[in-house]
Order: structure tokens, then C-alpha cells, then sequence
């Protein structure tokens, strides 16, 4: 997933949030050992995590850019991203690292609903095809830079009802959301355990 044609402001710092990267690294860690974030053979990385920093503002803390072929991520391997403007496609970010280059897709939700609290992106072929296969929600690629792509699934439907979907055309991709890490975590398990049973 690219970064289209955003312009993003990075200063590097000392690592940040640390008690909210932490928390990430959890999930992260059991995510990779299941092979959902991780890196291709082509040495591609895919998935990333992230959660709200500020219950009032859109800010998020998430995983590093090329972070995925790493079992374990200290703090120095995560961005903040501060703010971020559509309309002149300018990104504000800080920390050790850059953000993951899915960080679009982070901040549109984030700004569907204040009560979102963490989203995550992983890729599984398997998951994704019986997502598609189950008609679950799904977005194009070739829309995520309108920033009304996730806003548009989600504009008769109770998101957190639906709190999961796929990106059609990128590698597999597979997202999901909720009210916190934890929720959010559950919303995957429980797609895969369908999976499994299927």
C-alpha cells in the first residue's frame, strides 16, 4: 500500500508513546507468530496496528515503516502521527521510525467515528477469500485516496456492527477496527475461526 501522492512531514525523535506501543506489540507479537503481519519472500513487509493516542483528536500511534519481517518491535520501531490534512494531502508525524505506509487507511478511520480506538491490517489469502467469497464489506484500492472511500461503505451501516473488511486489489489485504486493541484483536479471531470451520 503506498503513500499515493501525500506529503509527509517527519521529524525524527527519541521514541514515543511509549505505554501505547507496548500495548500494540502484545497483539503484534501474536499476530506474526500466525504468519498475518510479516514479510513476503520478496522482502515486501505487510500488516500494521495502531491505536488513537487521544480519545478527542485523530493523532494515532503505529507501527514502523518495513517493520514486518521483525518478530518483536521496541517503541523505536513506531511513529506518531499528529495530524493529517486531506484537503492539501500534508501528514505531520514524529518518533524513531516513519509511519507504516498504510497510515492512510489508519487515519480515515479513525476519523469515521471517535469511539475507534485501534485498527489493524493484515494479509492472509486464505481469510481474504472467504471474506470475498462471504461477501463481507470490501473497498477497491484504487479508491483508498478518496478520503470518503471508507466513509461511503459505511454510510448506511453500523461500522461497529461491521467493524471488518477487505481491500480489493492489494495483496490480500484484510482490516479491521473497534473500541480498542482487545475488540479489535476479537474481530479477526472471530473471522478465522469461521475460516477454519468452513
Amino acid at each position: 500500500m503506498e503513500d499515493f501522492d501525500y506529503s509527509i512531514k517527519y521529524t525524527e525523535t527519541e521514541e514515543i508513546a511509549v505505554k501505547e506501543c507496548n500495548k500494540i506489540e502484545k497483539i503484534r507479537a501474536r499476530l506474526y507468530s500466525l504468519g498475518l503481519i510479516g514479510a513476503h519472500t520478496n522482502g515486501n513487509c505487510f500488516g500494521s496496528i495502531s491505536t488513537r493516542y487521544n480519545k478527542n483528536k485523530s493523532s494515532f500511534v503505529i507501527t514502523g515503516l518495513n517493520t514486518g519481517e521483525f518478530p518483536k518491535l521496541n517503541p523505536n520501531y513506531y511513529s506518531f502521527v499528529k495530524k493529517f490534512d486531506y484537503e492539501k494531502k500534508k501528514m505531520f508525524c514524529i518518533g524513531s521510525s516513519k509511519p507504516s505506509n498504510q497510515w492512510l487507511l489508519h487515519s480515515y478511520l479513525y476519523d469515521l467515528d471517535s469511539q475507534i480506538k485501534a485498527v489493524i491490517i493484515i494479509n492472509n489469502e486464505r481469510v481474504w477469500d472467504y471474506m470475498i467469497n462471504n461477501e463481507f464489506l470490501k473497498i477497491d484500492y484504487s479508491n483508498l485516496e478518496n478520503c470518503k472511500a471508507v466513509e461511503n461503505i459505511y454510510k448506511n451501516i453500523d461500522c461497529f456492527l461491521n467493524n471488518s473488511f477487505l481491500i480489493d486489489g492489494n495483496d490480500f489485504s484484510i482490516v479491521a477496527f473497534g473500541k480498542s486493541l482487545s475488540e479489535t484483536e476479537k474481530a479477526l479471531y472471530n473471522i478465522i475461526k469461521k475460516v477454519l470451520k468452513s
